[in-house]
């Protein structure tokens, strides 16, 4: 009798584990990431401490979600975009691979290239920024610096033709 309670008890133990591991934290970290990489977007351009306060919570939020499986883009995509609020360029610049490892996306590409802007790294940001807006053109307006801006647009031109882009 004792053997069966034991056996029951392990069974619910377990049961509530693998619920947990394999179904609640894989939607809590989707979820996280969704809506705080939305607010993350909508603050970016505002560093002020709400804004830091949001992109550690994310960090936070999304610190064990490394088992959601299949893994989905958006959790290193918010990861990045916290890291690069923070200033953590190199973590951001690694969330960003991790993502394009995932799924290969104009705006990954895009903010990859931005935060090597910032990291110091032209060669590579001028790169993965010529990639985002050969995907889409329409990022290249969103290109912060107007020399990067003329440097992707004449990339784009020699890659695809002069006519590509007007």
């Amino acid at each position: 009798m004792i053997a069966r309670i034991v056996g029951l008890v392990l069974l619910a133990v377990a049961t509530l584990y693998a619920l947990d591991r394999w179904a609640l934290r894989p939607l809590r970290c989707i979820h996280a990431a969704a809506v705080d990489g939305e607010l993350l977007d909508q603050a970016a351009k505002k560093k002020n401490d709400r804004t830091l306060r949001l992109a550690r919570r994310t960090l936070g939020q999304l610190d064990d979600c490394e088992c959601v499986s299949p893994p989905d883009v958006v959790i290193p995509f918010a990861r990045g975009a916290a890291s690069e609020i923070l200033g953590d360029y190199k973590a951001a610049i690694a969330e960003y691979e991790r993502a394009l490892q995932i799924d290969r996306r104009p705006e990954i590409y895009f903010r990859l290239g931005v935060t090597q802007l910032n990291a110091l790294d032209r060669p590579s940001a001028i790169e993965n920024l010529t990639r985002a807006c050969a995907f889409d053109p329409k990022l290249l307006n969103d290109i912060p610096y107007e020399d990067v801006r003329k440097e992707t647009k004449e990339r784009l031109r020699g890659r695809y033709s002069r006519d590509w882009m007007k």
